[in-house]
Formats: C-alpha cells, sequence, structure tokens
C-alpha cells in the first residue's frame, strides 16, 4: 500500500539518484486479485481477532499462489509480489501486537532484498511493473522504519521507487500514498515538505476507484490533517471512511489516539521503537 500498512518513515541522508526504467504490465489476474486483497484487508479491519485476520490473509495468498501459474505474465515478479503484499499486510497487525519483532523485519529485509535482486536483472532487460516498484518502496520503507541507520542508507531509494510507480500512471493511488507519508516524514533538505505531502495525498484520493482504496486514501489523508492540527477536517474524512467500511476496528482505533492527541503518523513513528528491533548479530541496519 502503506501500505500501508501502520509503517513509518524515518527520512534518510543516503540519496540514490533516480534512473528510467522500462515498464511492463502484471497480468490482469494479479491486477484483480490486487484489488479484491485491498477489499479483504478494509474488510479485515472490522475484525478484532489478529490471529484470524492473519490467517486469513494467508488463505488468500495461497489460493492466489495456486492459480498464479497459469495466469501469470512473469511468474517470478509476480510471486515475488504477492508474497511481498501479503507479508506487509500480516506486518501491520503484527507491529501493534508484538513488542519483539525483529525476525519479522528480518524478513522484511529478505524480502526486499529479493525484490531488489529481480529489479537490478529486469528493469534494462525486459522491464519492471509499476506496481511492483511500488510495493518493493512499502517494503523497503517497512523495513528502514526501525532504524535510524537503515533509513540513512533506505530513504531515497524508497523515494525512487515510488516516484517510479507513480509516474507510469498504473496504480497511481498506492504510489502517492507512499510519497505523500514519505514527504511528510522527509526533512525538507532531501525533499520532504507539507505542501508535497499534501499533493501526494490528494493525488492518491483522487486516482482511488473502489471502496477499499478509498478507505485507506481517506483515512491517511485524514491523518495528515490531524497532525498538520486540522481537527475538524481530519474528522470529516475519518468519518467518509468510517462509512465505507462502519465498525471498521482500525478506524475506531485511530479515532481513539485522536481523542488523546495523538495521530497515526506520531504514533507509528513512537510506536516503531527505532533500533530496538534491529539485530547486531545479522548485520542488520
Amino acid at each position: 500500500m502503506k501500505v500501508v500498512k501502520p509503517c513509518i518513515l524515518i527520512m534518510a541522508a543516503f540519496i540514490c539518484s533516480v534512473s528510467s526504467f522500462a515498464a511492463k504490465a502484471m497480468s490482469s489476474f494479479t491486477m484483480q486479485k490486487y484489488r479484491d486483497f485491498t477489499e479483504c484487508r478494509a474488510q479485515a479491519s472490522k475484525s478484532t481477532d489478529y490471529n484470524a485476520i492473519i490467517e486469513s490473509y494467508g488463505k488468500f495468498e495461497k489460493e492466489v499462489l495456486a492459480q498464479l501459474p497459469a495466469q501469470a505474465t512473469d511468474l517470478e515478479q509476480e510471486k515475488l509480489f504477492w508474497e511481498s503484499c501479503v507479508r506487509l499486510a500480516k506486518f501491520e497487525y503484527i507491529f501493534n501486537i508484538k513488542a519483539d519483532i525483529k525476525q519479522e523485519r528480518l524478513a522484511l529485509k529478505s524480502q526486499m532484498e529479493r525484490n531488489e535482486k529481480y529489479i537490478s536483472a529486469h528493469r534494462k532487460k525486459d522491464g519492471v511493473a509499476p506496481l511492483f516498484y511500488m510495493i518493493t518502496g512499502d517494503t523497503t520503507s517497512c523495513y528502514m522504519s526501525f532504524s535510524v541507520a537503515s533509513a540513512m542508507f533506505h530513504g531515497m531509494r524508497v523515494r525512487t521507487l515510488y516516484e517510479t510507480s507513480a509516474e507510469s500512471g498504473a496504480n497511481m493511488w498506492a504510489a502517492n500514498l507512499g510519497l505523500g507519508q514519505w514527504m511528510f516524514y522527509a526533512p525538507g533538505i532531501l525533499g520532504g515538505s507539507m505542501k508535497k505531502a499534501e499533493k501526494h495525498f490528494l493525488a492518491a484520493i483522487k486516482a482511488s476507484v473502489t471502496d477499499a482504496e478509498k478507505f485507506y486514501t481517506y483515512t491517511y489523508y485524514a491523518q495528515f490533517l490531524f497532525e498538520r492540527g486540522k481537527k475538524d477536517d481530519a474528522l470529516a474524512y475519518m468519518q467518509k471512511a468510517d462509512s465505507l467500511y462502519p465498525g471498521s476496528n482500525y478506524i475506531a482505533r485511530i479515532k481513539k489516539l485522536n481523542a488523546n492527541g495523538t495521530g497515526l503518523f506520531t504514533y507509528n513513528r513512537e510506536h516503531s521503537g527505532v533500533d530496538s528491533n534491529t539485530d547486531p548479530d545479522a548485520k542488520d541496519l
């Protein structure tokens, strides 16, 4: 998405240059299933049973992967895409129920590295799908959020991944949602700004089509507004999101944070426990 996802961005000093990338489309099967999975996640937000939610994501992934060989345009890329999607969706809940997530974070690192290996091998030869750049941006963003050193190393790469996806015009709501958060957290010296953040959040809303896509874009824009002190406007957008999936536990939890004076982005930053979930033995950034 973050998704997407309540992962945070702690921005970086390491600057990666923007390269020119070839693009290709994913199969219509994966594109439709991604919409279905976004719907699945929005529906799951009504539940408080974290184990059941994580189990449902695993079942969705299993069913998709079973059909993928016969449907995929590029099996390797689409398999990596789905592994990333489901890993991130599960991480969203694990992030809130476990204090020690070192192993889960290392799994994100492994996923990120495999995704980047694919990009490196295919970007100039036969192209990479815009949606794959987006999900790799999400994976890297989530991974780096728990370590200052990691954020310094990977931060600008995340921006490149999101921009490459957003510029393609494909699934722009998700890439712009990522860019909005990037711009929110990034210091001005690296290109971040509240004005740019709002521009991307609004672009995400404009590009969202399904109820599930709107649910996430409204929610994240609402939290941007809250962090900017525009609490009435923030509440209005939260109500719009709530009306799409009445009874959402996710919305209720965020509203509770807001009632206590905390925005989702601030909560994510503080809850991440920067550098407490790194593994020095694994030389983990």
